[in-house]
């Protein structure tokens, strides 16, 4: 190991009567020319990763060399493993692989959430000692950490300057360097300049010279390709030396662990209020909603019963679960407030149990969408979370951050990997057989393509009306034998309202879009939904 790792000291806690917080490792520092080059490394893969291509295979190698620069970075430290860490690691290269799995955009999107929390959760544990944060105090540490991320844009030109003065030679060699350097950055504008003026002089110069500058010019300089290029080379570079500079500021806020916390008698009156009107609600609900509604009044069906507020339930079950985090943080601990939290979180899980039951009825009535299984997942968490929260009203010593974000990661790569859009497609058609309207073949459609090899088994018939045929026939469209509609120039027309219709234009464009796959931008999701396209167009022959 380097002398500069010998004396880097792991940032520990300081807490009330204890030493300062000691300055920034100079880790980085003393070893600019590594980490600009780890770093430079690090932004061509993000750029080759990236480059016109968001949710390819490429994306888990991406994760994976991401771990592996924040890996060499903790040996160049000296910082030793944390084993209870790897957990961390893990779940992010399992949510990189289920972006290679699916196509819905609202995943992908949240596992590139899921996987950067995960890395920054990870380098917190293994840099700095997190034990006696709560959970409000970690995201406030997590979101200071994201805070000191956007000054450090700087300290990969301010870490190399202060390398070169500290190592500064004085040979020969290297001041006709800096000497040609600058002869360079004047040199070129003038030699543009005079290529300019002498291809406007001279056609055969132009023909030579000229067009070999202007094409450097307009293809290289300009090219829109070569700019996304330069431009992830960038972002993965500042990206990953900012993070790695960030984390050795050793400037984590420092939680005085013994903060006098305000007098319960405060929360105890609040709750007490709420509760009382939450035991209400809550036997209305379970006298009425739970027993199937047999006492209801009579300007009441039970399913607009069921079915109205659903939305409105869970926001309050939100709010209840952020209510009880604030009691436990902000207030003295009492056998009284205990009860309370517990009644209160009590009457919590009858709102969830009820928000699920009116969305089951809902389900029952309009089938599956993307929001109802979203629904159904985050109700299901919520309750599983504010077990947590009720055993650490009970023991305060619970870990808390740690369990909810177990549980998070947990619930996410379920539903991550449970690919949503295909499981909405599979349960609707089997529900709904060949009655199945145009408008919900039409929202099937409109989900990604995960949902194609469920679609891809649907058999239909064209529904032109005769008024349809008329018009189009009128406007010189020519129907073949099998009901397609052509115009003259042999480009299909998709008929509005036929469901035939719809499902063979999601089909072709899945064809269109997946047409140019290769080993870089190859995705499993798009492979199925191509397989599932050219299956469905083999059936309708």
């Amino acid at each position: 190991m380097e002398s500069s790792n010998e004396t880097a000291t792991k940032p520990e806690y300081f807490g009330p009567g204890q030493p300062a917080p000691p300055e920034p490792n100079p880790v980085i520092k003393d070893n600019a020319p590594f980490f600009l080059g780890l770093s430079l490394a690090y932004g061509v893969c993000f750029a080759i990763a990236f480059f016109k291509n968001f949710i390819g295979i490429a994306y888990p190698a991406i994760t994976a060399v991401t771990f592996w620069a924040c890996i060499v970075f903790l040996k160049k430290y000296g910082i030793p493993w944390r084993r209870p860490n790897w957990w961390y690691i893990a779940s992010a290269l399992l949510l990189g692989i289920s972006t290679a799995l699916t196509a819905n955009g609202f995943v992908v999107f949240f596992n590139t959430v899921g996987i950067l929390l995960l890395l920054s959760v990870f380098m917190v544990r293994q840099v700095y000692n997190d034990r006696g944060w709560n959970l409000g105090q970690y995201i406030c540490n997590l979101m200071f950490l994201y805070l000191c991320m956007v000054p450090e844009v700087a300290s990969p030109f301010i870490h190399l300057a202060g390398y070169l003065k500290k190592h500064r030679k004085t040979e020969q060699k290297n001041k006709n360097a800096k000497y040609i350097l600058i002869g360079i950055f004047i040199g070129l504008p003038m030699l543009f300049a005079v290529v300019w003026l002498l291809s406007s002089a001279d056609q055969i110069f132009s023909k030579l010279v000229g067009s070999i500058f202007w094409n450097l010019w307009s293809q290289v300089i300009f090219s829109p390709n070569i700019f996304l290029a330069f431009f992830l080379v960038v972002l993965g570079f500042f990206g990953i030396y900012c993070f790695l500079s960030a984390l050795t500021l050793n400037n984590m806020p420092e939680w005085k662990q013994g903060k006098q916390k305000k007098n319960p008698l405060t929360a105890i009156t609040f709750l007490s209020m709420v509760t009382a009107v939450y035991v209400i609600f809550c036997t209305i609900q379970l006298v009425f909603l739970f027993t199937g509604g047999k006492l209801l009044p009579k300007e009441y069906t039970y399913a607009e019963y069921a079915r109205q507020g659903f939305f409105q339930l869970l926001f309050v079950c939100l709010f209840n679960f952020a209510l009880v985090m604030l009691c436990l943080t902000v207030f003295q601990q009492n056998k009284l407030l205990k009860t309370l939290l517990l009644v209160f979180s009590g009457c919590t899980y009858i709102m969830i149990a009820s928000s699920t039951f009116r969305m089951a009825l809902y389900i029952e009535a309009y089938h599956l969408s993307f929001l109802r299984v979203l629904v159904l997942w985050f109700l299901a968490m919520l309750a599983v979370l504010l077990a947590g929260v009720i055993v650490n009203i009970v023991k305060g010593e619970f870990g808390l951050f740690r369990y909810c974000m177990a549980v998070a990661t947990v619930f996410y790569l379920v539903f991550s990997f449970g690919r949503p859009d295909a499981l909405v497609a599979s349960y609707n058609l089997a529900h709904q057989g060949d009655g199945i309207s145009y408008w919900d073949i039409a929202y099937l459609a409109n989900l990604s393509m995960d949902a194609a090899p469920a679609l891809s088994k649907c058999r239909f018939g064209h529904s032109h009306s005769g008024e349809a045929k008329d018009y189009y026939k009128s406007q010189g469209y020519v129907e073949d034998a099998s009901g397609d509609f052509y115009n003259s120039g042999g480009v299909r027309l998709y008929v509005e309202g036929c469901k035939r219709c719809r499902l063979d234009r999601r089909f072709q464009e899945i064809l269109d879009e997946t047409g140019n796959m290769d080993l870089r931008t190859f995705h499993v999701s798009k492979y199925r939904a191509r397989a599932a396209a050219e299956n469905y167009f083999e059936g309708q022959e």
